[in-house]
């Protein structure tokens, strides 16, 4: 009995070992799956965290591709529609050009107004497409305005002798303006004008000394000749090629200086009295040109007065350029035969 007893209670004392010993393996297992639990549980909700910004970054991505794409197409729509306009306005001008330039061809006649008309045609029609291209893809105005300021001024200044020749230009052509084939003296510069450009003239040099003729040389001026105060710009009147020829004579000591001064007038007279009727024609031409009465007498005149004690007689008559030359020979010739005598 006491041996069962024993081996009883040995039995119960191993079937307690083996089950602390089971529970202490179950309580291990549960330790290593909390401890699992744990790490898997600090992967898993950053991820989802990441996982909901990453859907939020692909909506946002979206949104941002769709507002691109509409900003896009608007921008193309605006380009087409400034296209159209531009286009449109670029038209209108064209057809006005051409309405201009018809007009000017129907009833402008005289060749010289004609090529003024049309020339500033160009010029007005040049500076409105740049104007009108300028200002149709300008988005900011003050922007564009402190640009072109800036621009202006650097032109203003580093183009200053061609734009005033520019502007001379238009001085040169107006009503008692200058043409092709005119002869006119700038300086001590005599020709005739072979070329009228919108910057300079071209002359042909012609000689002043003897019988009027070209030098065979070609001197160019710039328009702004018209705003300078020194060298002078002087023009034959159209239709007329007439001038006054001077010339200073110390007179020989005589007793009756009224009889010497008529017998030169008369004597400058006669050579004059050969081209007096020319003369006297465009005399008038130059009072019709000029509206102006009183141009004054064509007949020649001897001025007296005293120079060093001596007694000088100024002497002005009109030639004709063509022969000049030859009258100033001439009238040369009757004072000294007259001064001789």
């Amino acid at each position: 009995m006491k041996a069962y007893s024993a081996r009883s209670d040995e039995l119960a004392s191993q079937a307690d070992s083996a089950a602390s010993a089971a529970l202490k393996a179950l309580r291990s297992e549960f330790d290593t799956l909390a401890w699992l639990f744990k790490q898997t549980s600090s992967i898993l909700i950053p991820l989802s965290e990441e996982r909901v910004l990453l859907q939020q970054y692909r909506h946002n991505l979206s949104n941002w591709r769709d507002s691109t794409q509409r900003q896009y197409h608007d921008a193309l729509t605006a380009l087409g529609v400034r296209l159209g306009i531009l286009a449109c306005i670029l038209t209108a001008v064209f057809v006005l050009a051409e309405v201009w330039r018809r007009a000017v061809l129907r009833f402008s006649h005289e060749p010289r107004r004609r090529y003024q008309l049309l020339l500033v045609r160009k010029i007005v029609l040049w500076a409105a497409i740049i104007a009108i291209v300028g200002l149709s893809f300008v988005t900011q105005i003050s922007t564009f305005a402190t640009f072109a300021g800036l621009l202006t001024a650097g032109l203003a200044v580093a183009m200053q002798s061609v734009l005033v020749s520019v502007v001379g230009y238009f001085f040169l052509i107006g009503k008692y303006g200058i043409r092709v084939g005119d002869r006119i003296q700038i300086g001590t510069v005599v020709g005739e004008v072979i070329d009228l450009g919108l910057v300079r003239m071209h002359l042909m040099e012609l000689n002043t000394q003897g019988p009027l003729g070209p030098t065979g040389r070609v001197v160019a001026f710039a328009n702004l000749i018209v705003f300078q105060a020194s060298g002078g710009l002087f023009k034959q009147i159209p239709g007329v090629n007439i001038s006054w020829h001077e010339m200073t004579l110390t007179l020989p000591v005589v007793k009756d200086y009224a009889a010497l001064k008529d017998r030169l007038l008369a004597a400058v007279g006669s050579v004059s009295s050969q081209y007096r009727e020319e003369i006297t024609r465009q005399t008038k031409e130059i009072q019709r040109s000029t509206a102006v009465a009183a141009v004054g007498d064509t007949s020649p005149h001897v001025q007296m007065h005293l120079a060093d004690g001596r007694m000088q007689a100024l002497i002005r008559y009109p030639v004709h350029l063509e022969h000049a030359a030859e009258i100033d020979e001439r009238v040369s010739e009757a004072v000294l035969q007259v001064v001789g005598t």
